[in-house]
Order: C-alpha cells, then structure tokens, then sequence
C-alpha cells in the first residue's frame, strides 16, 4: 500500500476522529497517534470523550426527515460549527495545538441512507469546509460517496479500521455495533474484513419510547426487561422485505426507525410498552444470528465464534439477553475486551479512515458493501484562508 502524502508512513502522527451517531446526541471524538501504513500500522488513542449536543440539536436532527431544503442548508452549516467548536475544546483540553494535527477525519451527521439503491443517496451534513476553516486542520470527510459511486452500499464503513486494529485478535471474530442501526464486521485474520447492517438495533426502540411520551430512550433496557416476547408481533416483524436481501446490505432509521414504531405499535395496538419494546430486542437479536448464518453457513456450528459488542445497545441488558438467546452457542464479549473503548470505536474508525486516504489505501471492499472493487474513501478540504503543507497534488 503506498503513501500520496509523504507524512504517511513510518513517523508518527496525530489524527482526529469524529462522529455523531444516529441518536444525535452529541459529538464523539477521538485523538489517534499512527504509524506505519496498511495492516503494520500501530495506532494509540491519546484522548478521546464526547461532547453533548445542546437540546436544539438533537430535536432538530431528530426530525430531520421532515426538513425542507432551507432547514437542511442551515444545519448543514451549523452542524459543521458545531462539529468544530466540540473539536477545538477537545483539543485545548488535551493540550494539543491545531497545528500538531495532520488531518480531522469527520463522519458528519447522517441524515438519510438509501433503502437498497445506491443512487438513492446517502447525505451527511457537517460542512467541513467550515470545520477546515475554523480549525486550521485539513477536514478529510464524504467517505460514502466514493464507494456508491462503484456500486457500493456506502455503509458500514467502520469496518477498515476494525481490521486495521483487531486482525490479530483471532482466526476469526465478529464485531457487534449495535447503534441505531446493528452492523457486524466478520474478520478472518490477513483477509479483506466482511460486514453489514443486520437491521434494527436502537432505532425502534428510541422511537417508540418516544412515541409513548415515556423518555428518549430505554435506559440499560430497564423497561423492556419487564416485558416478553410477542411471538406473533416477532413473526410479523420478521415478514419485513430487507431481512431477505442479499449480503453484503445497509439500511438506515429511514426504514427502522419513527415509521418502524408505528408498524409494532399498528400491528398490535392491545400491546404494552414493555412487550413491544422487549419483541424489538428479540427481532434485532433474531436478525444478527440470521445474517452470520447466512455468511458461515457452510459451518457445522454457524454461529460459534468470538462476538464482541459495542455501541449504545451494549449497555442495554434485555436487548443483550436477546442476543444470548438468539446465540447460545456464540462467546459474547464487551468490545474492551479486544483493547478497546467501546465508546470510541467509532470516531477512532473515521481518524484511521483519514489516515487511509492520505496514504491511498483502498478502505471499502466488495465484502463490506458491495462495490464492485476496492474503493479510496473519503474527499479532502483544506483551510480556505491559512497556509497548509498539504497540496492538491500530494493527496
């Protein structure tokens, strides 16, 4: 794997990694020290946390679907201040100058994700110009636009970054990122990672408590632990069209999230909150061990292997004893255990997604989202009015 920009390789250097996931609830960052280059990289996080979004935020992106195209020009320009004014403490904090940082690798806010058809788009607001600008760090961000442009699904992405740090952790190991929506990277040592969105994780279920004027969402799942299994909801929830899609697939809150809740709650109206909440975590659970199925199928025990969990899902207690049931056989581990912070696994991800794109390295494969060969990730914006090393040429 070869180096564009010359920095990119045996020396040191910092990166910053940052993300907001679908909850919206705040800005999750990183700080990452890299050196070397392809699967010889060694990677240290130096600091990393999150920083909460003020209630005007996560209210607006939460009803971001119902944007007109003023309300999304606007938040396309505040969410990239807001990204940058997050990354400026964070980095005064951690008593690190701007200009000791090689490249911010920034995610964005999702907003929408295509139902299957790559043309369909997939838009992450942030601007990054603005975060250029008022960091004085080149932005590398746009990492899905390339792949769909192969044919890809544009997600999960995270999945480089999983193979980049765990590849030596086992002959073979899935990792579980239950977000909004749950996605699982299958690694088998030395090969191209595999990796999917499963479906739901979080999504429904934050709906429907909102739904029900009960909270944002189910802490540690404490209110679904009080409910059961609906096996007649839990089979018609199953009948949904994308559990039949072909792998490697993605989806979004689009199609599993408000309007979601509204078919557990239309498809059975008598059922308690609880019920309804504990039959989601069951149908996330049902649809993580039908997919790895799926993929090791060719396996006497399909679903014996190491699965460690992340993401804000890991936290909740009923949607985890789902998991178990759903995977007896599996080992089910906290993503700690291979020397992470499950908190961070993310905007570690888009820091070493950067990294990639200035060393040119390939950081999609038709394994992890379908397109039709290796893709470079991500696109490059430099602070419009300060002077930087990098050049157009370099990267």
């Amino acid at each position: 794997m070869g180096a564009d920009d010359p920095r990119v390789g045996e020396e040191p250097r910092l990166l910053l990694g940052i993300c907001s996931g679908t909850s919206a609830d705040g800005v999750d960052l990183a700080l990452v020290r890299v050196s070397g280059a392809g699967l010889a990289r060694e990677v240290e996080v130096v600091a990393g946390g999150m920083r909460p979004f003020p209630d005007e935020i996560r209210a607006a992106v939460a009803r971001a679907l119902d944007w007109k195209v003023a309300d999304l020009a606007a938040w396309h320009a505040r969410l990239g201040v807001a990204f940058a004014d997050a990354a400026a403490t964070f980095l005064s904090e951690a008593g690190v100058k701007p200009g000791e940082v090689l490249a911010v690798g920034s995610h964005g806010q999702t907003v929408f994700h295509h139902g299957g058809d790559p043309l369909d788009g997939s838009l992450q607001i942030g601007e990054p110009a603005w975060m250029a600008e008022r960091l004085g760090i080149p932005v590398i961000a746009d990492f899905r636009t390339a792949d769909r442009a192969l044919g890809g699904q544009g997600a999960p992405v995270s999945p480089f970054a999983d193979w980049i740090l765990h590849h030596r952790a086992g002959d073979r190991l899935a990792i579980l990122n239950l977000g909004g929506i749950a996605n699982l990277t299958l690694l088998q040592g030395v090969q191209a990672p595999r990796a999917w969105d499963s479906g739901p994780a979080n999504g429904p279920l934050d709906a429907l408590m909102r739904a029900s004027v009960a909270g944002d969402f189910d802490e540690d799942g404490a209110l679904a632990l009080q409910g059961k299994v609906l096996p007649e909801l839990l089979a018609e929830l199953q009948r949904d069209s994308y559990f039949a899609r072909s792998l490697p697939k993605s989806t979004g809150l689009e199609r599993f999230g408000r309007a979601f809740a509204g078919q557990v709650r239309a498809a059975d109206s008598q059922a308690v909150l609880a019920d309804q909440l504990r039959t989601c975590c069951a149908l996330a659970a049902w649809a993580v061990a039908d997919s790895l199925s799926q993929v090791l199928s060719e396996d006497a025990d399909v679903l014996n292997l190491p699965l460690y969990l992340c993401g804000g899902g890991a936290h909740n207690l009923a949607l985890v004893a789902e998991l178990r049931a759903a995977l007896p056989h599996a080992e089910l581990h906290s993503y700690q255990d291979l020397g992470g912070d499950p908190d961070l696994r993310e905007a570690v991800a888009f820091a070493l997604l950067a990294d990639a794109f200035l060393a040119g390295e390939p950081a999609s494969w038709p394994g992890t989202t379908g397109c039709q060969r290796p893709a470079r990730l991500g696109s490059c914006f430099l602070p419009p009015s300060s002077s930087t090393n990098f050049t157009p040429q370099a990267i």
